[in-house]
């Protein structure tokens, strides 16, 4: 059985937003996995010797890849999930920023992932199924261009 709808509130904070397993330490990752039955269940812990973390991830609609945001940053994915991880619980000096944005929510924040491949993070939307759109517009395009051809018959 799979969950096609899934929405989470996070709290107001900062987080990172991209795939987890470039933010979550090495030795937390497998842990972060089992935790969460590997994001069957979109929440998972990360846990350091005196504190626990909640990361929230979206698997994407195709795996790996790199993903665009309304907030015109490219997202890489490696271990087929976008989420949310808590910046108290990753090392900053060692996240690249080029594979993650860190994004800061003002107040309790509404994420979601439809099953339709946009993954939404507040105000951010992350379209991992883009061959849908890409898809329509080419046939769009072919569809104008067979118009034109058509008139040009009749000229």
């Amino acid at each position: 059985m799979k969950i096609s709808k899934v929405e989470v509130e996070v709290p107001a904070g900062r987080y990172i937003l991209g795939d987890p397993c470039y933010a979550v330490p090495e030795d937390a990752w497998y842990p972060l996995l089992q935790s969460c039955n590997y994001f069957d269940d979109p929440i998972g812990t990360v846990k350091d010797a005196t504190r626990h973390f909640l990361v929230l991830a979206f698997s994407t609609k195709w795996g790996d890849g790199s993903y665009r945001g309304t907030d015109g940053n490219v997202y890489p994915v490696d271990a087929g999930l976008i989420g949310l991880v808590p910046v108290e619980a990753v090392d900053m000096d060692a996240l690249r920023d080029d594979l993650c944005t860190v994004v800061t929510f003002d107040k309790p924040t509404k994420c979601s992932s439809n099953g339709d491949g946009k993954l939404r993070f507040g105000h951010i939307t992350i379209d991992t199924d883009p061959t849908d759109s890409e898809e329509e517009e080419e046939d769009e395009d072919e569809a104008e261009a067979q118009r034109i051809d058509d008139a040009s018959w009749r000229a």
